[in-house]
């Protein structure tokens, strides 16, 4: 009878230490078959003649591609063990090592937050580990938490892009406010004995329970570092001017936040990606990189879907003034980090009438309908293009 138990929890577990245990347990044959079949083929090869296998090729061959198959599982096992999600469970991460285990033992003390779906994601040096934090954080919704290592100062926070939120505490402009306690802490301290875990929810989380669980965390941590132990939305904490609230309330969607990193001002609320694209034209693939990797837009903007309350917010533009204030940006940001394009004379084989200088490669390939790196080519050599065309820099006037 127990035997048949232990056979039937091995082969049907769903326990994440059982089959943690069964795939170290096939790792060690897995390790000690293919140091068998390495030595096989290694000795095979140094040697005249065939002393193991006496020149049975197929032999050779089922050695090798048995070989292969152990080398694909150890090189795979630990990607497939990082990707696996469970409901709820943790991943703890540090520089050296990536451990994963379920969190089914909840005990009373959390029960409030039982219905939450989560993944709990422990990273210690989190500034050095930011490629985790990308890898792990980038477009998701959840709590974060900053504790420092001996567990004596925490904070608790909540977001709708975590990545870009959690990004911002490493700015030297914002940290040098101490705004503050979690700012003068990590201003002083630095992050090298901090710790930070993540509880990342499901993508269709609303603001709402989102403030639930944090307010469950202030509850159960007692985050030393908050300014106050009352979980609300942020534009609802009395911090953010009743400009900026009265232009939130008209939104439709998720509002994008506009920042000047350099005067630390909230700059504009735009209602949606959608009445961005429209108002600023900004590209889809700009706008995604600011949000999701925290890139500053024309070096001058930080793009977030979060109010962070270490800027100031009292003077919020009209339409028209962010509208001048981006456009006047783009031409600064073209002179100082674009460089300038060089005419092109294309040059029509036999009928010099039909020649036309162009701008730029931009402005000749959409003329031509062609591909840039071709052109580009062509402009470099000889030869016409598509047997007609030659191509030169133009250092004159365009007529």
């Amino acid at each position: 009878m127990s035997l048949k138990l232990n056979i039937q929890r091995w082969l049907f577990s769903t326990n994440a230490k059982d089959i943690a245990v069964l795939y170290f347990i096939f790792a060690l044959f897995s390790a000690m078959i293919g140091t068998g079949l390495s030595a096989i083929i290694r000795l095979e090869l140094a040697n005249t003649g065939s002393p193991f296998l006496h020149g049975n090729t197929q032999a050779f061959n089922v050695v090798i591609t048995a070989h292969a198959i152990l080398m694909i599982f150890f090189f795979v096992n630990n990607r497939i063990l990082f990707k696996s999600h469970t409901p709820n469970n943790n991943i703890i991460i540090n520089p050296d090592s990536v451990i994963i285990s379920d969190n089914n033992n909840n005990n009373n003390n959390n029960n409030n937050n039982n219905h939450f779906k989560y993944t709990k994601v422990i990273i210690e040096d989190p500034l050095n580990n930011r490629d985790i934090l990308l890898r792990v954080a980038k477009g998701q919704k959840g709590i974060y938490i900053w504790e420092s290592i001996d567990g004596k100062n925490k904070y608790v926070g909540h977001s709708i892009n975590l990545y870009n939120r959690i990004s911002s505490y490493y700015m030297p402009s914002i940290l040098k406010t101490k705004a503050r306690k979690v700012l003068s802490y990590l201003n002083e301290n630095g992050f090298k004995d901090i710790k930070l875990t993540i509880y990342i929810l499901n993508s269709e989380i609303l603001i709402d329970d989102l403030v639930k669980l944090e307010q469950h965390f202030f509850d159960t941590l007692k985050p030393n570092l908050n300014m106050t132990l009352i979980a609300s939305a942020t534009y609802n904490n009395g911090t953010m001017s009743e400009n900026a609230k009265s232009k939130l309330r008209t939104e439709r969607g998720i509002p994008i936040f506009i920042y000047d990193v350099n005067t630390l001002n909230l700059l504009y609320i735009f209602e949606s990606k959608q009445d961005m694209y429209n108002k600023l034209h900004i590209h889809h693939i700009t706008l995604n990189k600011c949000l999701d990797l925290s890139e500053f837009y024309l070096d001058n903007f930080l793009l977030s879907l979060d109010y962070i309350e270490e800027f100031i917010n009292e003077d919020i533009l009209s339409l028209d003034e962010i509208i001048n204030l981006i456009t006047k940006s783009r031409e600064i940001y073209k002179i100082t980090r674009q460089p300038k394009s060089k005419k092109i004379l294309a040059e029509f084989k036999g009928n010099p009438d039909n020649n036309k200088v162009f701008t730029s490669l931009n402005e000749l390939a959409k003329y031509l309908k062609g591909d840039r790196a071709t052109i580009r080519k062509y402009l470099k050599g000889e030869g016409y293009y598509r047997g007609v065309w030659r191509f030169k820099y133009w250092q004159g006037e365009i007529k």
